[in-house]
């Protein structure tokens, strides 16, 4: 059973990702670890104390609270919980909290949600943020205008490199729910016959009932982001799969090309985003 750790800071703005992971669960045998991270015991660094003197914090409020919000959420999407784990616990640092905790249960994702509009720290918070650029395992991102339905379709846009290997993440993945893949690849030379044989040999390898491929040519006047960001409006995935570099630019990219509230991009749309190897 794989493990999911979702985080929450019991928001109104993080109820999208714990509906996500219990979307996910109600679909495919899942394991759901809530966690949240308490920092209302912080101090002010100037003030006569040290962090030596602070007793131990007992976090069994925040314990509450986080059972409370999740359960919750559980009645209001008429879901029955599955295996599900909860830990709360006092940390200074959310971020490093985040991703001790997905080591220390050996979780296979993380889920997150946004905040919406704006920036990329603006846009997932600084703690999500750093979350993503150092986090080992793959990052299930949730938009802050998520809304629960069932997972049936993934949108993954591939540059082709290392393609036999992240296909078969994606299958892996999509066969929990049985949900159709389409690869997206955009590419400024698509045209050219040493390229486009590679495109048409790959199609012919991989291509199934389950996945289908989609090569668009670039232009000077759309870029890579524009055209993604029209086919995901049009083609409305439930998902969509990203594998980006370590420092996770080009999804940063993504995010920051266009004013994520208002029109010309979706938000609704969650993204699984994988490092790539």
């Amino acid at each position: 059973m794989k493990k999911i750790l979702v985080t929450t800071d019991l928001s109104n703005n993080s109820k999208t990702a714990v509906r996500f992971a219990i979307q996910l669960a109600s679909q495919a045998p899942y394991e759901l670890t809530f966690y949240h991270a308490d920092t209302s015991f912080i101090i002010d660094p100037y003030a006569a104390v040290t962090f030596v003197d602070i007793p131990p914090t007992d976090n069994k409020v925040q314990q509450k609270e986080l059972i409370k919000f999740v359960n919750t959420l559980y009645k209001q999407t008429g879901k029955v919980p599955g295996k599900i784990n909860f830990i709360a616990e006092s940390r200074l640092d959310v971020s490093s909290a985040v991703i001790d905790c997905a080591a220390k249960i050996k979780a296979d994702y993380i889920c997150i949600g946004t905040r919406g509009g704006g920036l990329i720290n603006k846009l997932l918070g600084s703690h999500a943020s750093r979350i993503l650029s150092e986090s080992p395992v793959p990052i299930f991102v949730v938009p802050r205008y998520y809304r629960v339905k069932p997972l049936k379709s993934i949108l993954y846009p591939s540059d082709i490199e290392n393609f036999p290997h992240e296909i078969q993440l994606v299958k892996k993945f999509s066969a929990l729910f049985d949900a159709a893949i389409s690869v997206y690849h955009y590419d400024y030379f698509s045209n050219e016959k040493q390229i486009k044989n590679k495109l048409n040999d790959i199609e012919r390898k991989f291509q199934s009932e389950k996945i289908t491929f989609y090569f668009k040519k670039l232009s000077t006047e759309n870029s890579l982001l524009k055209n993604l960001q029209i086919d995901i409006i049009i083609t409305k995935p439930s998902i969509i799969i990203m594998f980006t570099k370590e420092d996770r630019t080009w999804f940063e990219q993504l995010l920051q090309s266009v004013k994520t509230a208002e029109k010309g991009f979706d938000t609704r749309t969650p993204m699984l985003v994988y490092r790539k190897e």
